[in-house]
């Protein structure tokens, strides 16, 4: 198992709450035959200002004032704490010689992250928004001062030559998030409705220094812990490189069919401004 791509994907998943409250509040306005559930939380922004962006962005700021409960109208979840039952971690077993030291047997492999809590996801400050709404295009930058995260590993591989089948605790920080990130849709027809798919994403994450603790994976020997955890902490910038690529693979797929599932659930004149001829 790659612990450290758990914090990686930890973070790209806030970035679905950050999209999300992009696309499903701050673009929104009460249509000819709908009225909108969202202006008593936020201002509502019109895309033909020449503010809109900035506008967006103050959006963003007051919407984050209910990371504590959620909007349950407009489908927007509790952001804090933020919580992912489940990341699958088994792309990383090509990986496997130069992560955990040994092959890995296929039929057997298995590396889940489960029941992960991120704190500190609202404290996000936003550097740059710019939309393109003829384009159905977003893009995002912005920083995380600070994740906290905790959760469990679910493993069954083979780490330094020794069978490992174990079930327990990780620890997590990250310092200095930066996220780059740009998805492109369009529009696709339900019924006799419209609704905006995500269906291309381009994302770039960094950060300047994170840290992880696995407890008792190897249940009889405390010592053996205490080496991996001391190595995980020695070479923690070297396996930051190695795994980059595939962190950001997953967690592009991981932000799509999040994504979509939230905007996907009511009608894009019920969610975007649409303009009047």
């Amino acid at each position: 198992m790659d612990v450290k791509s758990v914090s990686m994907l930890s973070v790209t998943a806030v970035v679905v709450l950050i999209l999300s409250v992009l696309c499903q509040t701050v673009f929104s306005k009460p249509a000819s035959t709908k009225v909108s559930r969202l202006s008593k939380y936020v201002k509502i922004c019109k895309i033909n200002d020449p503010q809109f962006d900035p506008c967006v962005n103050n959006a963003m700021k007051d919407i984050f004032k209910y990371a504590k409960t959620g909007i349950p109208e407009a489908n927007i979840p509790i952001m804090e704490p933020f919580k992912i039952p489940e990341i699958d971690l088994s792309i990383f077993q090509a990986l496997s010689p130069q992560i955990l030291g040994s092959r890995q047997n296929a039929d057997k492999f298995r590396a889940f992250a489960r029941n992960v809590i991120i704190h500190h996801a609202s404290e996000l400050k936003i550097n740059r928004i710019k939309t393109d709404m003829k384009e159905k295009k977003f893009n995002l930058n912005l920083n995380l001062p600070f994740l906290d995260i905790v959760g469990e590993y679910d493993v069954n591989l083979i780490l330094f030559g020794l069978p490992i089948k174990s079930i327990g605790p990780l620890k997590s920080n990250v310092t200095d998030t930066n996220v780059e990130c740009t998805l492109k849709g369009q529009l696709v027809t339900r019924k006799s409705d419209k609704y905006l798919l995500f269906d291309n994403i381009d994302i770039k994450v960094d950060f300047k220094d994170y840290n992880i603790i696995i407890e008792n994976i190897f249940k009889k020997d405390q010592n053996l812990n205490r080496a991996l955890n001391d190595m995980i902490k020695s070479q923690k910038m070297e396996l930051k490189k190695l795994v980059m690529p595939m962190v950001e693979e997953i967690a592009g797929k991981m932000l799509l069919t999040m994504l979509n599932q939230i905007i996907g659930s009511l009608p894009y004149t019920e969610w975007f401004i649409v303009d009047e001829d």
